[in-house]
């Protein structure tokens, strides 16, 4: 479980540290009851106990930022077992005041719109350098980030937009 510490404001780590250990928690435990129910349902049906291949659960986190101003990271819940399933939590906080950061503190006025044109700008740019790049250019085209889009800060503190697998391009993107 990442965790900060050294920050100089002990408030703030046992903040932080215990909403990051109970969304941890949460999620696992959410997880344990998932695969559970799913074991349950294999010997019910008829399923055979020595066959049977466990679901995985795992938790693992990234640092994306810590430059003394600010300090970002993910952390991505996963459960695999026929297939794959994995969620992602983001925490983005400004060191000296505590808070989290937002896309609108990060861009100001008219973030959205901001951010916006980035990411038409980041699209444009791949599909002109990679002739193998593909995002949705249909119904499902990118047309705006969400008032509470994920994101994280890169070591330059600039804000990173993330978008859900499938969201604006095929999966392999």
């Amino acid at each position: 479980i990442p965790a900060l510490s050294n920050t100089g404001n002990n408030e703030l780590e046992q903040r932080i540290n215990y909403e990051v250990a109970l969304r941890i928690d949460t999620v696992v435990d959410e997880a344990k009851q998932r695969a559970k129910e799913y074991y349950d349902a294999y010997i019910a049906t008829g399923g055979d106990r020595e066959k049977f291949q466990p679901i995985e659960i795992g938790v693992e986190y990234d640092v994306k930022c810590n430059n003394g101003e600010a300090v970002s990271f993910v952390v991505t819940e996963y459960e695999t077992h026929a297939s794959f399933y994995s969620e992602s939590y983001f925490y983005n906080i400004d060191l000296e005041t505590g808070r989290e950061l937002t896309l609108a503190n990060l861009l100001g006025e008219n973030y959205i719109e901001k951010a916006n044109q980035a990411v038409r700008e980041g699209i444009a740019a791949r599909e002109a350098d990679d002739p193998n790049a593909m995002f949705f250019h249909d119904e499902l085209e990118f047309h705006s980030i969400k008032p509470d889009q994920s994101f994280y800060i890169n070591e330059l503190g600039n804000p990173v937009v993330v978008f859900e697998k499938y969201a604006i391009a095929p999966g392999y993107m």
